[in-house]
């Protein structure tokens, strides 16, 4: 009997190990940030790619702090990649160094831009720093929801946007004209004459917004952030890491 207890106790510990094993692997893979703090990020690495469900600005300015400045970001501090880009998924923002004369802030801690007031909240910003550094830009797209939005501003003029939320099949927002990269599309666009026939949405020849979409768009503008990694004329360095 004294056999069969110790034989079960073995078979409890063995299965709470395969438990606890599992439950820190998901950890890693969903909730990244629960070991991240033992990361130094005080130690320069190499980019690291990011972009589907997430927000970021490009700015076309090698000048980190300005553009912190600018975002009314706080507690400033120097971040690797590595560090800096799990953080931005978990309510930081991250401003990375330089890649080809444009510097990215991501993060769930900048507005999400998914809803009207969000958008205009957002236009300002663009606004502002477009001003300071002539070309600015915003991206965001949630996957549950499947919102997606750009917007492009140029000299302290927004002349761009386009939203769209797929959850409720509807546009937030158009404005401006489609930049040359849009032009080769047919953007679905819910506040067209068009749109009133409801053959409008069986047409294959529209072009609706996703992950995918957005990133090649941000790829035409500016820098496509989820090919970063494949990169060659990035060197290892520091970013910042904040709070807003």
């Amino acid at each position: 009997m004294a056999t069969g207890i110790i034989i079960g106790l073995i078979a409890v510990v063995g299965i709470a190990l395969i438990l606890l094993k599992k439950k820190s692997t998901l950890e890693q893979t969903y909730y990244p940030s629960a070991f991240s703090s033992t990361v130094d990020k005080s130690i320069p690495d190499s980019a690291v790619s990011f972009g589907y469900k997430c927000v970021w600005f490009a700015v076309k300015t090698d000048k980190k702090n300005k553009l912190a400045e600018i975002l009314k970001l706080k507690n400033l501090s120097e971040c690797n990649w590595k560090v800096g880009i799990d953080k931005a998924y978990n309510g930081s923002v991250f401003i990375t160094p330089a890649i080809d004369g444009w510097t990215l802030a991501c993060g769930w801690g900048l507005p999400h831009g998914d809803s009207k007031e969000g958008i205009e909240e957002v236009k300002f910003i663009l606004q502002a720093l477009s001003k300071e550094f002539g070309d600015a830009q915003y991206f965001s797209t949630h996957r549950v929801t499947a919102y997606h939005c750009w917007m492009k501003a140029t000299n302290g003029q927004v002349v761009r946007v386009y939203s769209f939320l797929g959850e409720s099949g509807e546009n937030f927002a158009i404005e401006g004209k489609p930049t040359k990269f849009e032009q080769t599309l047919k953007l679905v666009n819910t506040f067209s004459d068009e749109a009133k026939n409801e053959e409008y949405f069986e047409g294959e020849d529209l072009d609706w917004p996703d992950e995918e979409l957005l990133m090649q768009v941000a790829g035409h503008w500016s820098i496509d952030p989820t090919k970063i990694e494949e990169r060659n004329d990035i060197a290892a360095g520091l970013g910042l890491l904040a709070l807003r």
